[in-house]
């Protein structure tokens, strides 16, 4: 397996799409209930732990963005099999494989609960999941560009339904967030870090750096799409906490839903009932997106046709979610995801620097060496 990876012209993408993409893939079905979790650990300070954990995201960019511009064009994968060899690199590869698997797959059944619970409890999981994974198939089968077109549509739906929030903000309580700094630091920290399965999504970067066309302006956008992402959650945490109170936001598993309880238009009774189906275009991207990693990963590894490689990933995701059935099962898998994506975004970033950056000092080493001998 080659580590560099040369695209087709045809299939690059311009570099401001990064923004959109990062952006885009951090915001799915997370954010319409993570205030509760955070709530829970630091209080009435959770808007802190919100712009702690934004800060720890815009750091791990940077390592990442530092690791993949050390190689001329290469994506995860790649670096995999340099730094760790083939054997070992295949394996850790195949551990993100499955990760990119299991997100998407989260994704898909935390949103069909929120449908089944909100608008149709009659429609059987297995439908709903048959129609999105067509739909996320069909634009996978398109390749990259189709999918980053599509992604650039979902930023102005997910604007467009930000808006509504001028309604709560109309009967806000503000002292709900004083005093400030009234949780310590273990508490602010605990809720930073109940932050990971919300704020995950920019690790895509690694798979998507090969199609970028000008990589020296990467980091840029990468580091806008993320500030984007923090202030969307930091200003959806805030109205959360003056909207309801700590008691309240404690039982509210999706905040941001119930939110939109208080926007009133005359020809629109519950626009709840607008929003949650409009959301299907924010989470598309989610899946599409870490399907398409895990499919690409699948391809670089055993050198087999991306076509039946995506035949093969979305039927595993039907089969699975057929078998999370209860509320505690859905929970059960969203902590197992939160941790390992706590892990995979924030902590192996770091160590896959450090082992790059020691195997390409070691390969200097050894050329000089080689070079003096042939002298």
């Amino acid at each position: 397996m080659k580590i560099n990876v040369t695209p087709k012209e045809s299939n690059m993408l311009p570099t401001y799409l990064v923004w959109v993409l990062i952006c885009s893939n951090q915001i799915g079905v997370g954010i319409l209930g993570f205030q509760r979790i955070i709530a829970e650990k630091a209080g009435h300070d959770a808007w802190i732990s919100v712009i702690v954990a934004g800060i720890m995201a815009h750091f791990t960019m940077l390592i990442i963005v530092k690791t993949l511009k050390r190689y001329p064009s290469a994506d995860l994968y790649g670096i995999h099999i340099d730094v760790l060899g083939k054997r070992l690199g295949k394996l850790v590869s195949l551990f993100f494989i499955l990760y990119c698997i299991a997100t998407a797959m989260m994704i898909l059944r935390n949103y069909i609960e929120v449908i089944q619970t909100w608008v149709f409890p009659e429609i059987p999981t297995g439908l709903f999941a048959a129609v999105f994974l067509f739909l996320a198939l069909y634009t996978m089968l398109g390749g990259i560009r189709v999918i980053a077109g599509y992604t650039f549509l979902t930023v102005i739906v997910v604007i467009w339904l930000l808006l509504d929030l001028y309604y709560p903000l109309q009967i806000a309580e503000w002292n709900h967030l004083l005093p400030v700094m009234e949780a310590d630091i273990s508490k602010i920290w605990g809720g930073a870090m109940s932050m990971s399965l919300t704020i995950i999504g920019f690790e895509i970067i690694y798979v998507l750096y090969p199609y970028i066309k000008e990589k020296k302006s990467v980091g840029a956008s990468a580091q806008f799409g993320l500030f984007l992402t923090n202030l969307i959650y930091l200003v959806l945490m805030v109205v959360a906490l003056v909207f309801f109170s700590e008691g309240q936001l404690a039982k509210t598993i999706w905040a941001t839903l119930n939110l939109k309880k208080m926007v009133y238009l005359p020809f629109l009774e519950r626009f709840e009932f607008v929003a949650i189906p409009l959301w299907l275009f924010v989470i598309m991207p989610n899946i599409m997106l870490y399907s398409w990693a895990a499919v690409r990963g699948l391809k670089r590894n055993f050198n087999w046709s991306q076509r039946k490689f995506s035949y093969v990933v979305i039927i595993l995701m039907f089969i699975s979610s057929l078998f999370l059935i209860t509320r505690q099962q859905i929970e059960t898998l969203n902590d197992i995801i939160g941790r390992v994506g706590l892990i995979g975004s924030f902590a192996y970033p770091f160590i896959l620097y450090l082992l790059v950056v020691i195997k390409q000092a070691w390969r200097r080493k050894r050329e000089a060496i080689n070079d003096e001998s042939a002298k």
